[in-house]
């Protein structure tokens, strides 16, 4: 593919923390998931590395540009915010700094959040932790509840697979195999569903015992 005339960096970027806990980490450009070059149309720099990342062969611009010590895009579409935060997390960036308008710094904080990686330059909101699973019920002086912690919401498990099913739309290009792990996801919540109402139901008699002694 021919290669177009750099443009100057968007301010939507994502790059490793500084100052975070030493870890191993890949600053490389072009260092991605093999899946992502098979899912993006692809335009390389001079040396031949990855680039560029379109979703088709009509788009003006990329929906996100790598440039090894940090990704960056023009937009905040859920799906290429998926693949930017695929990449960190193949690089080894555990702790990310996110920069740019809320729109993306949001829905950076949100997904990653959602993969369990530590998210700075975004200051949530009560929705943001909601729809990242990253604030549990809460008892008296802040500290989280027993059994927020040991019994996820019907929500809070259909948030999770509304994000695997995002994940995998993003990474999987295949249906068939897409189905295949959906299908597993869901047969996990039902099965973690299912021993939860289990340990309930066995606590219930253990309490009114307690109450009548």
């Amino acid at each position: 593919m021919s290669q177009s005339a750099p443009r100057s960096a968007p301010g939507n970027r994502l790059a490793p923390q500084p100052g975070a806990a030493p870890e191993r980490r890949s600053l490389d450009k072009g260092d991605v998931p093999a899946q992502l070059l098979d899912r993006y149309l692809i335009e390389r720099d001079r040396q031949g590395r990855p680039e560029r990342y379109y979703r088709d062969h009509k788009s003006a611009d990329p929906v996100f540009r790598d440039h090894g010590r940090a990704l960056s895009s023009l937009q905040a579409y859920p799906d290429s915010v998926a693949s930017m935060l695929r990449i960190a997390q193949h690089r080894g960036w555990t702790h990310v700094k996110v920069s740019g308008d809320e729109a993306f710094r949001r829905e950076v904080w949100v997904q990653g959040r959602s993969l369990g990686l530590e998210v700075a330059g975004h200051k949530p909101t009560e929705r943001d932790r909601q729809a990242a699973n990253d604030q549990p019920d809460r008892v008296a002086g802040g500290r989280p509840s027993r059994d927020a912690e040991a019994k996820p919401t019907t929500q809070t498990v259909k948030r999770r697979l509304d994000m695997a099913a995002l994940v995998v739309r993003t990474l999987i290009a295949d249906p068939a195999v897409q189905a295949r792990l959906m299908e597993r996801a869901w047969s996990r919540a039902r099965s973690g569903t299912e021993q939860t109402r289990g340990r309930d139901a066995d606590a219930k008699p253990r309490a009114e015992r307690r109450r009548e002694r």
